[in-house]
């Protein structure tokens, strides 16, 4: 009789046992995903912040630096210094 009984304890444990990993392999699923998800959140936070920096350093230069408004003037506007002449090619 006790061989039935702990065969039958031991059957209720692995049946416990399986159950409870069928119930949490979605759960850990999901936190997988969402892992994941935070990874790719955070490498794209880290080029935008990237970004700021490098347009914030543009902004700051523009304010204070004369070269730097007169570059901005010359590609993106095609401005020029009296007397210059100014080539543009297309591809």
């Amino acid at each position: 009789m006790g061989k039935v009984l702990s065969g039958i304890v031991y059957f209720f444990l692995f049946l416990m046992l399986v159950v409870s990993g069928i119930l949490v392999l979605p759960a850990y699923r999901k936190y997988r995903q969402t892992e994941q998800e935070v990874e790719t959140l955070r490498a794209d936070l880290d080029r935008v912040k990237g970004e700021y920096l490098t347009l914030q350093q543009e902004v700051h230069d523009l304010q204070h630096n004369a070269s730097a408004i007169e570059k901005v003037a010359r590609e993106q506007y095609h401005l020029s210094r009296e007397g210059e002449v100014i080539y543009i090619y297309s591809e």
